[in-house]
């Protein structure tokens, strides 16, 4: 099981790892397509969707703490149109300004991290195929989902 220091830990690798494989990138560089898994989107449309996930993380979580136990809160939920949405939404930010976010969107989840109730950390929930205390859920979601697409977006590029 994930402790709060260690998924903190994960969220700041997040923020370096991002701000790290961004650093070297061209304003073109920007605009590359990664591999066909990552549904064909381009690097700035990775970072956008990263941005917002942890942008409505606080929420998400307090709602996913507060379902009875057994309920899945990704029921009726459309994964696909819901990452298009929160992807389009950061479509219009300039390299920097979505860098800018994605870094501090990922300070307010640590801080939201610091902040919450032991109990609620702890309580078992569903989202999809993801089973068990909100920790794990959030570790999986945020740290090992952000930087499977950090390292994808750093990457092998097709042209």
């Amino acid at each position: 099981m994930t402790t709060r220091e260690q998924l903190i830990d994960g969220l700041s690798l997040v923020i370096r790892e991002g701000l790290r494989v961004t650093a070297t990138f061209a304003p073109d560089d920007w605009k590359r397509q990664v591999r066909s898994d990552e549904g064909g989107w381009t690097r700035k449309q990775i970072y956008g969707h990263l941005t917002a996930t942890a942008e409505i993380t606080p929420g998400a979580v307090a709602n996913l703490a507060a379902l009875p136990e057994g309920q899945d809160a990704a029921d009726g939920f459309d994964i696909d149109a819901f990452n298009a949405q929160m992807v389009a939404a950061k479509e219009q930010l300039g390299e920097k300004e979505l860098m800018d976010a994605f870094k501090s969107c990922y300070e307010k989840v640590i801080e939201f991290v610091k902040a919450m109730p032991e109990e609620q950390l702890q309580k078992r929930a569903t989202f999809g195929l993801l089973e068990g205390p909100v920790i794990d859920i959030m570790d999986s979601i945020l740290v090992l989902h952000s930087i499977a697409h950090i390292y994808s977006a750093g990457g092998s590029v097709t042209g």
